[in-house]
């Protein structure tokens, strides 16, 4: 069994809560919780399961000091000073809060995490949908190809469901053309897609000799109120944007998200919901991926489209606990751990 603390009980963090509490090889024995209202209150309440005995805190030191095998931060946004406290204390960290390589945090965050996790003799590792488990998919298909000519990702999805207005009031969502963050250097939302595309360029042998990036918007077309946050009209209210990594001189792997509040933004693009992959090689390959509700009547958990996306956001983290915590100390990625997926998780239905 390995000991785990939780951080955060948010879209993300309420889903690694469960899964955690329900996984047969983890033990969770701490609980962070930014809101008063949560503080106090048992783990399996804010979860929305059964009482686990675990009551939420605030206090940072008092989770240090349980001297758990490994952190789960879900936290909205990485904060590497927190982070690297834990490593330095001996404890493991997986996380889904923009992280995957570190090779674009700002300058000397790498280090302090590399060094913090040599101290404590600990390994670090960020994983989510994406980036991260569908950057490692679009790798893994280029194994039946002889050669590769250029890749493309894209995520297309509806986020209308997605109740964090501090994602998108952090990427100027809401308000008029001009005033958003796109520079993926100063952006933390972002800059972890190009994580993504070191990643994928480690599996083909290259290091990119450099990175580009564009982005459109969309805006609505009528006032659009979604109960928890507002995008009048005119506003911002859809994004597409494009993370190229450049070798040889050309752009050999392309990460494209489409994220729409509604169905008649203008411009409104078009594209299948999902995943898609489109590998140009011998043999060219393509792929799609699907995030859906299950098939089986009475065993869904989940069943709204968002709601699975977080769940999907926060399962490679926790299902990597495990092998993140038997790891060499360190950054690791998935290439530094063994093959692995949802063990021990057949449900009965």
């Amino acid at each position: 069994m390995y000991r785990v603390v939780q951080w955060s009980t948010g879209n993300v963090g309420r889903r690694s809560l469960r899964a955690i509490v329900g996984h047969p090889e983890l033990e969770l024995v701490g609980l962070y919780a930014h809101g008063e209202d949560k503080r106090g209150r048992d783990a399996g309440e804010l979860a929305g399961i059964g009482a686990t005995g675990v009551r939420a805190t605030g206090d940072v030191e008092e989770l240090l000091g349980l001297g758990a095998d490994c952190l789960c931060f879900n936290g909205l946004f990485s904060d590497t000073e927190l982070l690297a406290r834990f490593l330095e204390s001996g404890t493991n960290v997986v996380t889904t809060a923009a992280f995957l390589t570190a090779n674009h945090l700002p300058p000397g965050e790498r280090e302090r995490l590399v060094e913090a996790a040599g101290r404590g003799g600990a390994s670090l590792f960020g994983s989510g949908i994406n980036p991260g488990f569908m950057d490692m998919i679009t790798a893994a298909l280029t194994g039946v190809c002889e050669r590769v000519h250029s890749l493309r990702m894209t995520e297309n999805v509806d986020c209308s469901s997605y109740a964090s207005p501090g994602t998108w009031e952090h990427l100027g969502w809401g308000r008029p053309l001009g005033q958003q963050r796109i520079d993926p250097s100063s952006n933390a939302m972002t800059g972890s897609f190009y994580d993504g595309l070191d990643l994928i360029a480690g599996v083909l042998g290259v290091e990119l000799e450099d990175y580009a990036n564009e982005t459109e918007f969309a805006l609505a077309t009528r006032d659009l109120d979604l109960g928890w946050m507002a995008f009048p009209k005119g506003t911002v209210a859809g994004q597409r944007t494009t993370f190229a990594g450049i070798f040889d001189g050309r752009r050999v792997i392309e990460l494209g998200v489409v994220w729409t509040m509604a169905d008649d933004l203008e411009p409104q693009w078009p594209g299948t919901r999902g995943y898609s992959i489109e590998i140009d090689g011998e043999p060219g390959v393509r792929a799609s991926v699907e995030i859906r509700p299950s098939a089986v009547d009475g065993v869904a958990l989940e069943s709204d489209h968002m709601d699975l996306v977080m769940v999907a956001t926060a399962l490679p983290a926790v299902h990597a606990i495990p092998h993140v915590c038997r790891a060499r100390p360190g950054i690791v990625g998935y290439r530094d751990l063994p093959l692995f997926g949802a063990a021990q998780s057949l449900s009965g239905g």
